[in-house]
This record gives structure tokens, sequence and C-alpha cells, in this order.
């Protein structure tokens, strides 16, 4: 057979066969995965974007990831890494060899690259980033299902305050793994049923609110109890076709999920501007019981002058801040922006500490932070120049104005408004009645009192004109 014989056939006339194409161009492109969406990488946030709260968006105790990797005051932790990896694997020396192996493949490398900015992993060999992931992924994994809810013994030499900052740098946007790297970590402790509920317990927790004494509301924004989601909120698979990219994204999808936004049928403008002044028209609050961001509901009573609005509860505390900033920042590169409207929404209620006082007596915010006056400075500065979808809670403002219009104007209203809030001008009110009761029922018996003997005495001396 010559050499003419085995040459491929249209290869000097530079046509190639599909099947030759597909191969140079998969050699080419090495098998490259297709580009992430822009949500999905874990970035830096920009410094237009942090604006004054830069400190609300860098650990504080812990770095996870690239972005604050070699931090000098962050060493303690970073030395503890291998000690909670070693004891999440059973000191298991195989184990660990195994679960290098599963997130030391090329293809893994790669993939796990790519959900960072290209330049924020370039300077780390594969070992180098291998290991990050690997030590990243186990701490986080330890964490979720030893130290959080768990025993102080646990903590592995982190005192309480340490723990405490822990928790909030987990949902830092610069502080993030793929959570690819926790799901194979899952995989290799054959724990994936039960890490999945702790997972989703864990996120849950975190926004929600302590339970009440007597009513069961949700926690600030969403209900568990023995690692179970209640009220008819149900546990989110996290592998498949629902993996999420990372915590903050399962974290911002838990919030959100299920948002069916209503479409907008006229240009509408408010005009309320804080919860006593809708209190002031018969509009109550009260805690939602659906705890997506989205369930801002109005409901008409049987009275005519009342209404309620349902929303769903949060609790204020140290770690509200920074939570609300970063998944703000991850709002930046997404149509889905329920967080920062919700954050508005919440801004144009509270305009002063009796407005916080006002929803705290509703069940609907819970203060662990301090005074009302800091919780309302919280949402004023958070709010200020967020812009929200136009579309966001259009039903439920569109009500709230409507009653509003109607009823601001009533006497009750203006009652309301100008005596029941203060108490002496109340007292005030009430004498002033009184008064005028008492000054009608003398003027009746003045009236219509029967005569007596006395009042025909005056008149016989009135006609005989002695009087």
């Amino acid at each position: 057979m010559s050499a003419q014989d085995i040459t491929p056939p249209n290869i000097t006339s530079g046509d190639q066969p599909e099947d030759e194409q597909w191969v140079i161009d998969s050699i080419m492109n090495g098998d490259a995965p297709p580009p992430l969406p822009s949500i999905a990488r874990i970035r830096r946030v920009s410094g237009i974007e942090k604006g004054e709260y830069e400190k609300y968006y860098v650990p504080k105790v812990v770095s996870i990831g690239p972005h604050h990797f070699g931090n000098e005051k962050l060493e303690l932790v970073e030395k503890l890494k291998p000690v909670f990896t070693m004891k999440l694997l059973s000191k298991n020396k195989e184990t660990l060899r195994s679960l290098y192996k599963r997130l030391g493949d090329p293809q893994m490398v790669k993939d796990l690259r790519s959900f960072y900015e290209e330049d924020s992993t370039t300077q780390y060999s594969n070992k180098e980033f291998t290991k990050m992931m690997l030590q990243d992924s186990c701490f986080i994994l330890y964490y979720i299902q030893y130290i959080f809810g768990g025993k102080p013994e646990d903590y592995e030499g982190l005192n309480m305050h340490q723990v405490v900052f822990l928790h909030q740098d987990l949902f830092l946007l610069e502080n993030q793994v793929p959570f690819k790297a926790l799901l194979e970590g899952m995989k290799e402790l054959g724990q994936y049923e039960w890490l999945n509920k702790k997972i989703n317990s864990f996120i849950h927790e975190n926004i929600l609110s302590p339970e009440k004494t007597k009513r069961k509301w949700l926690k600030a924004m969403f209900c568990i109890q023995n690692d179970k989601i209640c009220r008819g909120e149900q546990k989110m698979e996290l592998a498949g076709d629902n993996e999420p990219y990372h915590l903050i994204h399962l974290l911002h999808r838990t919030l959100t999920h299920n948002i069916n936004v209503p479409k907008n049928e006229k240009n509408y403008r408010c005009t309320f501007r804080n919860v006593n002044e809708l209190m002031d028209v018969g509009i109550h609050f009260k805690p939602s019981s659906n705890m997506c961001l989205a369930h801002v509901k109005f409901i008409n009573s049987w009275w005519w002058f009342r209404a309620s609005v349902e929303l769903p509860p949060i609790i204020v505390d140290d770690s509200t801040k920074p939570m609300l900033l970063n998944l703000i920042a991850y709002e930046m590169r997404t149509s889905d922006t329920w967080v920062t409207s919700y954050v508005c929404l919440l801004d144009s209620l509270i305009d002063y500490p009796e407005d916080v006082k006002a929803l705290r007596k509703a069940g609907v915010l819970e203060n662990s932070l301090g005074s009302d006056k800091e919780v309302a400075k919280l949402f004023n500065e958070i709010g200020t120049d967020l812009v929200p979808d136009n579309l966001a809670y259009f039903d439920a403002k569109n009500k709230i104005q409507r009653h509003y219009e109607r009823r601001r104007n009533t006497v009750m209203s203006q009652l309301k408004h100008e005596y029941v809030k203060s108490p002496w001008a109340f007292l005030a009110l009430l004498g002033g009645m009184m008064a005028l009761i008492l000054s009608a029922v003398q003027a009746f018996f003045s009236v219509w009192s029967p005569k007596t003997e006395c009042d025909k005495l005056c008149e016989f001396l009135n006609d005989k004109h002695h009087l």
C-alpha cells in the first residue's frame, strides 16, 4: 500500500471531514467548558460599589478562596485549617489522598479556577490552588457540621468572639469557594444527604429570627425546626441542576425563590412616608408566613377603616448590615434585585425610631442590634442611592397608596393623628368632650325639665308685675 493510499481524503484540497474538524477543535480549545455567567463569578467588589462600607466586604477572621489569601491578620485561623480538615476526615490519610485526587484532577482544577476572575488565581500553581480549595471546603464543612450550633469543645482553639466573626466571614462575596468543591467533600465523606440537610439548615438559620414564646414565627426570613423547613417551605436539593455556585448564591436563591413579578399596569407614585403615617390611616403590619422576599401582601379588613400589610419578618443584629451589603453587591451583576428592593422598601417605611418600634410590636422586626434609633439609621444608610426594581411590590404598593389617599383626610385619621398618639392631647380632647356633653345635658334639662312649685310662684309674681 502506497503513501498515497493512506492520505486522508480531501486533505490536500483544504476540506476536512466533520469528525476530523471536531477533533482538531477539541484539541485546540482543550475541551473548555462553556463560560460561566457573570453571577457565578466569585469576584472582588469594586471600590465604587463598596463606597464608605469597605470594611463590611473584608473578612475579619478567616480567608476563604484566593482573594484574601496570605492576609497576615487572618493567619491564626489559616494555621488551624489543617486541624479542622483532619478532624473532619477523621484523621484518615487515605480519605485525604482521595479528596485531593478528586479536586486535583486537571479538568476539576480548570473548572474551579473558572469561578474566579482570571488574574486572581494565576499566581498559584495547580498544587497550591488544589490545596487551598481542599482546606477551605473542609473548613466550611467542619464549621457547618461541628461549630455552628455545636459545643465549645469543638471550636479547636477559637473563642466565641472569633466564632461570631467567622460566621459573618462565610457570607462575604469576596470570601467564597465554588460549591462544587463542597460537594466533592460531601461525596468523599459519604454523608451527602446528611450534610445537604445541615447546609440547608445553616443557610436558613442565618436569615431567621428566634421563635416567639407563643407564636412560632419564622426566624427573620424563614422557619427551620429540627432540620426541616416549616410552613410549607421545601428543602432545596444542592446537586445536579440545582447546584448553587457558592454560599452567597445559595443564600440569595433561598431568599428569592418562586418569585412571580406582576406586570406593571400603569405608573403610580407613592406619597406615604413611613409606618406610623400608614398606621394613622388604619393600615397595620404583621409578619408573613410565606418567607419569599417578594411576599409583601396588602389585605383589606372587614372593618371599613382597617387594612393590614404582611411583611417578611427580619432579625436585625451585628451580622445584618454586612450580609445585606454583600447580597446587594452580588445583585449588581444580575437582573434579580429583590434584596435591593426589599431594603429600599424597609427604608421607605422606616424614618424614625417610632417606626422601628411599631414593626417590633407587630412581630415583623426583631431588634438585637441595640436601640431602635440604630436600626432606623442602618436601613436609612443602606437604602441611600439604591435603585429598586420598578416592578417590585407593585401590587402591594399600589393598594397601600389607594387606601392611603382615601383615608388620610378622613375625620377619624385626623383625630388619631392629632390626639391619640399624644396622651396629654388625648386627655385634653377627652376633657373637652366631657365638658361639651355636660353642657348639652344642662341645656336639655334647662329647657325640658318639668315645672316645680317654685316655677309656678315665679310665674304668678311675674303676672302681677311684682318682678
